[in-house]
C-alpha cells in the first residue's frame, strides 16, 4: 500500500512529504533481543558484540541487543532469513498509513507509552508499552534504541526519492537510524525523524528489528 512520508513540521531533511508505495513486507514485531542475539552468538553463527556487559547479563536477556554495528545487524537479519528494512518500511510500519506523529493515536508521549528522554535511563525489555505499539502491532517504534535500517543516508534523498520500494541513496558515508532510545527526546521518537551514524558504531542506545 501507500505512505505519506516525511513532515512538513519536522527538519530539513524529513521534507517534501510525498507517496511512496511499499509491496507487502513483514517486520519484527520487537526489537532483536539479548538472548536472541547471544544464541547466534553461542553457535559461532553472529561475533561477539566488543562489549559484552548487557550480552553476559542475564537480567538483559528480554533487552534489546546493544553494541553492535550496521554489519553485525545485518549479518544477524540474513542468518535468520531476513533483512534490516528500508527507511520507508520501517516508517509505514511505525505510523501506518493517517500519518501519525508517533506510533500511537494520539500526539502525546510520555513515559506510559515509550522508553524515552530518560524515563528509565537505560533499555527496557521488549514488548513493555502496550499503550505504545504502532497500527500494526509492533512495539517500541518509538524509543527504548535508535534502529539501524538498510539505508544510506542522504539528507536530500527525499527530493529523488523513488515513488515505490525506495531504498535510500546508492551510496554514502552514514546509515540511516529510526525511531530515537531511551538517551533521546521526544522529538527524536517521532515516526519521521530521520538520524544517522557511522556503520561502525558501538552504543547502547542502538539496536535493530
Amino acid at each position: 500500500g501507500i505512505l505519506q512520508m516525511g513532515s512538513e513540521e519536522g527538519e530539513a531533511n524529513e521534507k517534501p512529504v510525498h507517496t511512496v508505495y511499499l509491496d507487502a513486507f513483514w517486520i519484527d514485531q520487537t526489537e532483536v533481543t539479548t538472548a536472541m542475539y547471544a544464541a547466534s552468538v553461542n553457535t559461532g553463527r553472529c561475533d561477539s558484540p566488543p562489549d559484552r556487559r548487557y550480552l553476559d547479563d542475564p537480567a538483559y536477556a528480554d533487552h534489546p541487543a546493544v553494541y553492535l554495528d550496521w554489519d553485525a545487524a545485518q549479518s544477524y537479519c540474513q542468518l535468520v532469513g531476513g533483512r534490516l528494512p528500508t527507511e520507508a518500511e520501517w516508517e509505514k510500519a511505525a505510523r501506518g498509513t493517517d500519518g501519525r506523529i508517533y506510533p500511537w493515536v494520539d500526539e502525546e508521549i510520555d513515559c506510559d507509552k515509550a522508553n524515552y528522554g530518560g524515563c528509565l535511563g537505560d533499555t527496557a525489555p521488549v514488548g513493555s508499552y502496550e499503550a505504545g505499539i504502532s497500527p500494526y502491532g509492533l512495539y517500541d517504534m518509538a524509543g527504548n534504541l535508535w534502529e539501524w535500517t538498510a539505508d544510506w543516508y542522504d539528507e536530500h534523498y527525499y527530493e529523488k526519492s523513488s515513488l515505490a520500494n525506495p531504498t535510500g541513496a546508492e551510496s554514502g558515508m552514514f546509515r540511516v537510524l529510526r525511531g530515537g532510545s531511551w538517551h533521546s527526546g521526544d522529538w527524536n521518537a517521532r515516526t519521521t525523524d530521520r538520524y544517522l551514524d557511522d556503520l561502525d558504531m558501538l552504543r547502547n542506545h542502538i539496536g535493530f528489528r
